[in-house]
């Protein structure tokens, strides 16, 4: 247990937080994006996965790819994710990805 909070709890150090620069970029995707929600999917994204595994930086896929991953993580790691979990956890990585 201590390991798994280790391994989540250095990630989260260099996990980026959502800036303006951030937000204007994602709004080009999804209009309606502020700063305030994807502060919020980060604190979901980093509450709901550090449990369990080390986070995965936005950086590591390109933004399309992370709603496949985290269909992945459901579907095949039987992760419990309510629509609003799952939503902000992929508005946040695919705002934040290259």
């Amino acid at each position: 247990m201590a390991g798994s909070f280790a391994l989540g709890f250095s990630a989260c150090v260099s996990l980026p937080q959502p800036t303006p620069v951030d937000v204007a970029r994602a709004q080009k995707a999804t209009p309606g994006v502020t700063l305030e929600g994807l502060t919020s999917d980060r604190r979901t994204y980093v509450k709901t996965c550090s449990g369990c595994h080390a986070l995965h930086l936005p950086a590591e896929f390109p933004s399309q790819r992370w709603p496949s991953l985290v269909q992945e993580m459901v579907t095949v790691q039987k992760v419990k994710l309510t629509g609003e979990q799952r939503q902000q956890i992929e508005e946040f990585l695919m705002a934040m990805a290259p």
